[in-house]
């Protein structure tokens, strides 16, 4: 049974594997929507805000494929083993993974917030929109403030203790 439990560690790999196609799908759909924006504003299909608002949603799929990528590579390093990215897209534990969930979430919400600026028709929906996305922005900007201070709190509380990665695990 030990046995068992110690090897469903891998069953992450699902995870990673689908997380990893959908990135690649969200960037080839970010290109996708970029080349078709280009060509509509060189034949001068599109018009100038129109085409700034297109341009602001393929930046935001690419932003969506950047986190599913990040979430994926870090799913990778917290389950099965290491791997040799940047130390920014390196995880201890499931809290830090959410924190950078958390992160690219805040980007998305501004072009979110930017393109409905750009199309706004009712000036008291956009502001209704702007204080939703503040609102989301200060609960999540609190969540990561809430459980970086855990952390440190812990280290000074325990700080012989390591946290265990995946890698550790094999040894």
């Amino acid at each position: 049974m030990k046995w068992l439990i110690e090897k469903s560690r891998y069953v992450a790999y699902i995870g990673v594997f689908v997380l990893l196609i959908c990135s690649l799908t969200a960037y080839v759909l970010g290109v996708y929507k970029t080349v078709e924006t280009v060509m509509g504003i060189a034949f001068n299909e599109v018009k100038d805000d129109l085409a700034l608002v297109a341009l602001f949603d393929s930046l935001d799929t690419i932003l969506v494929g950047t986190a599913l990528l990040v979430i994926s590579v870090s799913l990778y390093e917290l389950f099965i083993g290491e791997l040799e990215v940047p130390d920014w897209m390196l995880v201890r534990n499931l809290n830090e993974l959410k924190a950078n969930f958390s992160f690219v979430i805040i980007p998305l919400m501004s072009v979110k917030f930017l393109q409905k600026l750009l199309q706004a028709e009712n000036a008291l929906d956009t502001l209704y929109y702007g204080i939703s996305v503040a609102l989301v922005t200060a609960a999540l900007a609190a969540f990561n403030y809430v459980s970086e201070k855990e952390k440190m709190d812990e280290l000074e509380i325990h700080p012989e203790e390591e946290e265990t990665r995946a890698q550790d695990l094999d040894n």
